[in-house]
């Protein structure tokens, strides 16, 4: 089955490259203020704190894995 679709317009691909970065600097801030976090509650041995920072940081991951899948889908990458 061929793909029948048309490229995006410039202005199209623009604004989604905005808004996938915008989001990805987002969960990236993020990301690294829950790694430090979860550094901070490994130092204290705090087991609970530690487990539920690392399933954050676990899911923050795959919200940056699943932008760039779709970003690179788009861009026919």
């Amino acid at each position: 089955m061929s793909d029948q679709h048309s490229p995006a317009p410039p202005e199209t691909v623009a604004a989604m490259q905005t808004l996938f970065f915008a989001r990805l600097a987002e969960i990236n801030r993020d990301l690294t203020q829950s790694l430090a976090d979860l550094a901070v509650e490994i130092d204290k041995q705090n087991h609970n704190g530690s487990l539920g920072l690392a399933i954050y940081v676990e899911n923050r991951i795959q919200a940056m894995r699943n932008i760039l899948l779709v970003f690179r889908e788009h861009l026919g990458g």
